[in-house]
């Protein structure tokens, strides 16, 4: 009795302890900042939590401009961007423990100031557009105001940048950033470099995503309405091959299993200016071997109404996958069918699944031999088959 009272007066004091005796910190780094204008800050805020297994508890974030509400800031960091004056001030974090409430912290403010502003008379692209691929945007600066001379940060672009010029920038968006010489003023923009836009360039595959080895060739096409746009192009199937230039469709054919990238390498012409690029899509080549049923019932209805052919798993004991049309899948084949007595009743040559379906033949046991041609080598597949009728 005594080890019973004992035990409830200990966890007692453990969740006493939890309720009511720890509470988690919430500092905001960095403390206080001073921006330019048209600058960017992130707040970010971090937990100090003395209770046991901290990472077990779901901490909510609320943040606060002036002791105001920043509507939907519930992340553990605030960016605030663009700033202006109006963007000064004190921003704090308010943290909860979502598992018990009253565990709540309210961070000390960080003061976010704001220097005196240069003005920028100019900013403009140096160059004209250039290919998405390249690196070669340039920006052009002018500013007013503050004590010369500047400091320029284009925060991007090549080591190559001169002063008032930025140069070497890809497709994207970047901050630059002027300071004077007492750094009393400064300024921040933001600008995006923009590229030629591609033409909408794109291939098809026949079949679109798999082949299989016996019948391993893939037929790439680019459309009529792409092509016109396009001053050379080549075809990399990934298997180590020579690329084959400027033909349109291509056929391939592959030797090996695998997932392979089938590139295509073009040059586009965009008003007389060209730009490289590629397009990738992914072919996969496999064996295969085949699951034939051993029994259809005409007339059900469903998919045992006729002989279909599906693939069997790389266990090769369960069908996957769809009917087979195994012109699809050989070069070529042929389906003979016989009755008990060695009677032909029925043949054709590239069979597709649900040629058959037993026709007027009574119910009973067949045999069929199902010879297929493949581009390495041929399989024959034989066995019984039962016709079933209600």
């Amino acid at each position: 009795m005594k080890l019973m009272k004992r035990l409830f007066i200990f966890l007692l004091i453990i969740l006493c302890s939890r309720s009511y005796g720890q509470f988690p910190l919430v500092f905001v780094d960095p403390p206080e900042k001073t921006v330019c204008r048209g600058g960017t800050v992130t707040f970010v805020a971090t937990i100090s939590d003395t209770v046991p297994d901290p990472a077990d508890y779901i901490y909510e974030f609320k943040w606060l401009f002036n002791n105001v509400v920043i509507p939907d800031s519930t992340r553990k960091y605030l960016v605030v961007k663009n700033i202006t004056v109006l963007d000064t001030g004190y921003y704090r974090c308010i943290v909860t423990d979502s598992t018990l409430p009253s565990r709540v912290d309210t961070s000390a403010p960080s003061h976010l100031r704001i220097r005196a502003q240069l003005h920028i008379d100019t900013l403009y692209r140096y160059n004209a557009l250039g290919c998405p691929s390249d690196s070669n945007g340039q920006m052009k600066i002018k500013v007013s105001g503050g004590h010369p001379p500047y400091t320029y940060d284009w925060g991007g672009g090549s080591y190559h940048q001169l002063d008032t010029l930025g140069v070497g920038f890809s497709k994207g968006t970047y901050l630059i950033t002027v300071t004077d010489s007492d750094t009393t003023h400064c300024i921040s923009r933001e600008f995006t470099i923009e590229t030629l836009k591609l033409h909408k360039i794109t291939f098809q595959m026949n079949p679109p995503d798999t082949v299989f080895l016996p019948n391993p060739e893939v037929t790439v096409t680019i459309p009529d309405t792409a092509v016109k746009h396009l001053d050379n192009w080549n075809w990399d199937f990934g298997d180590k091959t020579p690329k084959v230039p400027n033909v349109n469709p291509c056929q391939h054919g592959y030797s090996n299993p695998g997932r392979y990238n089938v590139n295509l390498n073009f040059t586009d012409n965009i008003g007389g200016q060209l730009c490289d690029s590629t397009i990738i899509e992914t072919i996969i080549v496999k064996p295969i071997r085949l699951f034939i049923p051993n029994a259809i019932t005409p007339g059900s209805g469903d998919d045992n109404g006729s002989l279909n052919i599906r693939q069997l798993d790389p266990t090769g004991k369960t069908p996957y996958g769809s009917n087979l049309d195994l012109s699809e899948v050989y070069l070529s084949n042929q389906m003979f069918i016989f009755n008990r007595q060695g009677k032909k009743v029925f043949e054709k040559t590239n069979y597709k699944s649900g040629d058959w379906d037993g026709g007027n033949l009574s119910a009973g046991v067949y045999y069929y031999i199902l010879k297929c041609h493949g581009q390495f080598g041929d399989d024959v597949y034989r066995g019984a088959i039962t016709i079933i009728r209600n």
